[in-house]
């Protein structure tokens, strides 16, 4: 099964709006906040590079990864 660069965009971007919402209400940080300590972390490089495969992974799992590596 292959998936399309829109489909792979959405997965990416609904895991991100997830992750930001955790953020947000377990962290207290603004939405601006949650949104550069997603992007600017290493595990965000490691979700949108498909040879890794965390993009099929839950945000919840993906969250988990960046309370404990950043």
């Amino acid at each position: 099964m292959s998936i399309t660069e829109e489909q792979l965009q959405f997965i990416i971007n609904s895991d991100v709006e997830q992750i930001v919402a955790y953020l947000q209400a377990d962290e207290g940080l603004t939405l601006s906040q949650a949104f550069g300590r997603v992007y600017n972390s290493p595990i965000y490089k490691k979700l949108i590079n498909t040879n890794t495969g965390l993009y099929l992974q839950s945000p919840d799992y993906i969250y988990d990864y960046i309370k404990t590596n950043g």
